[in-house]
C-alpha cells in the first residue's frame, strides 16, 4: 500500500540517470549520454567477441583408421587437422562478428534516434509555439518545464520576448485608439460649426470670424497633438553629449512661461544652481522642463506658485525639480500619470488645450539621457516632478546654454 510520503515523490525516469537529469548544461549531458552510449557499445563488442570465439571454436579431430596391419599417425596429418579447424573457426567467426556489427549498427541508431528526439523535444516544441504566435496570438507560451539548460534558457527568453511584444502591441493599439479619439473631437467640433454656419442664410460677418476662430483653435490643438506623437514615436536615440546648464535653462523656461502663468496670477521661479551641469541635448531638456511648468501652471490655483529648483540626486547624477502648490494627484492616479493621453482631470485638460502626452515625453526624454522622473505629490498640497541626469564626469564637453 503507498503512503502518502510515497505519492507525494516525483517519479524518475527509468533509464535516465539521476545526476544526468539535474545536469544544468545540455551539452555536459549530451556528452554524458554519448560517452554510456560508446562505453556501452565498446562493452558489448568485446563480450560478443568473446562469446563468439568461445562458441566458434572447432576441435580438432582425427579419426584414426584401425587396419588389421596397424597404422600410424604423422605430423602432417596433425597440421592438416588443425589448419582445418582453425579455417572453419575463422569462417564462423566473421559470420558472427557480420552478423554482431548489424546487431550493433541497428541498436546505435534506436537508441541514438531515441535520444537526439528526447533531446531536442524541447527545440520542436518551441518551433511549434512560434508557429502559431501571430500579431492577434501573443498570448502563448512555452513554459518549459525542466532543468536549467540552455534550452530552458532559450525558452524562458523566448518567452521573455513575446511578452514584450504582447505589452507593445498592446500599448500601440492603445495608442492609436486613444489618437483617434483626441483627434475626432475637435475634427467633430470644428465640422459642426461649419455646417452650422454653411446652412444659416442669415450669417453675418461676424459669424464667419467666429467660426474662422474656432477652427484656429481646433488646428492649433490638433497640430500640437500631432507633434507630441511624432515625438513619443521616434525611436530612442542617444542624445549628444554636450554640457547643459540646467541653471541658465530653468531661467529661460521661467521667463517664456511668465506671460501665460500671468493670466491666472501664477508667479515662477527659478532657484537652480549655477553648478548644475548635466549631460544631453540642451533642446530636448528645454521642453522636458517646459512641459513640467506648463503642467503644473494648467493645474496650479489662481495666484499660486510654481518653483525651478535643484533637487538631491545619486553620484554622477544632477537633478531639477518642478514644485507647485497646486490642486495635486491623487493617490490612485500617481501610477498613471506619466501613461499616454492619460488626464487626472480630463474635462479641464481639453479646456486648457492639452494633449495628455506631455508627461510621457518628459519621460521619453529622461530616459533617453539615461536619467528617470519621479513625482511627488499629495491632493490639494500641490505635486513635485523630480527628473534625474547624467552629470559630466570630465570637463571634456561642450558646455550648453539656452
Amino acid at each position: 500500500m503507498a503512503t502518502a510520503s510515497d505519492t507525494s515523490r516525483p517519479r524518475r525516469s527509468r533509464w535516465r540517470l539521476p545526476h544526468i537529469g539535474r545536469t544544468r548544461s545540455l551539452g555536459v549531458r549530451l556528452t554524458i549520454y554519448y560517452v554510456i552510449l560508446l562505453a556501452g557499445s565498446a562493452a558489448a563488442l568485446l563480450i560478443f567477441v568473446n562469446a563468439a570465439a568461445h562458441f566458434t571454436t572447432v576441435p580438432v579431430t582425427i579419426q584414426i583408421p584401425s587396419p588389421a596391419g596397424g597404422f600410424s599417425i604423422t605430423q602432417r596429418t596433425i597440421d592438416l587437422a588443425e589448419e582445418q579447424a582453425r579455417t572453419e573457426t575463422l569462417s564462423r567467426l566473421r559470420y558472427f562478428s557480420i552478423l554482431g556489427f548489424l546487431a550493433l549498427v541497428l541498436g546505435g541508431v534506436a537508441i541514438g534516434s531515441y535520444a537526439a528526439e528526447r533531446a531536442l523535444r524541447p527545440i520542436s516544441q518551441m518551433a511549434a509555439v512560434a508557429r502559431r504566435i501571430g500579431s492577434h496570438n501573443l498570448k502563448e507560451r512555452i513554459a518549459l518545464q525542466g532543468g536549467d539548460d540552455e534550452l530552458k534558457q532559450l525558452a524562458d527568453s523566448f518567452d521573455e520576448m513575446v511578452e514584450r511584444l504582447d505589452q507593445a502591441f498592446n500599448q500601440q493599439r492603445q495608442f492609436v485608439a486613444d489618437a483617434s479619439h483626441e483627434l475626432r473631437t475637435p475634427l467633430t467640433a470644428l465640422q459642426l460649426t461649419i455646417d452650422g454656419i454653411r446652412s444659416d442664410p442669415g450669417a453675418t460677418e461676424e459669424d464667419y470670424r467666429q467660426v474662422a476662430a474656432s477652427a484656429a483653435e481646433a488646428t492649433a490643438r490638433m497640430r500640437r497633438l500631432v507633434e507630441d506623437m511624432l515625438a513619443l514615436a521616434e525611436r530612442d536615440q542617444p542624445p549628444p553629449h554636450g554640457r547643459v546648464a540646467l541653471s541658465s535653462l530653468a531661467e529661460s523656461v521661467a521667463d517664456e512661461m511668465e506671460p501665460l502663468a500671468a493670466l491666472r496670477g501664477i508667479t515662477v521661479t527659478s532657484t537652480v544652481p549655477s553648478n548644475a551641469i548635466a549631460i544631453g541635448d540642451q533642446l530636448s531638456l528645454r521642453r522636458a522642463l517646459t512641459n513640467l511648468v506648463e503642467n503644473a501652471i494648467r493645474y496650479n490655483r489662481d495666484g499660486g506658485r510654481v518653483a525651478i529648483e535643484g533637487a538631491d540626486a545619486p553620484l554622477g547624477h544632477v537633478a531639477v525639480a518642478v514644485r507647485d502648490d497646486g490642486i495635486g494627484i491623487p493617490p490612485e492616479a500617481l501610477a498613471h500619470v506619466f501613461d499616454r493621453f492619460y488626464r487626472v482631470d480630463r474635462g479641464r485638460s481639453r479646456a486648457e488645450g492639452g494633449s495628455g502626452l506631455g508627461l510621457s515625453i518628459v519621460a521619453k526624454i529622461a530616459r533617453e539621457h539615461g536619467g528617470r522622473v519621479d513625482v511627488e505629490s499629495e491632493a490639494d498640497h500641490g505635486s513635485r516632478f523630480v527628473v534625474t541626469l547624467r552629470a559630466p564626469a570630465t570637463s571634456g564637453e561642450t558646455l550648453t546654454n539656452p
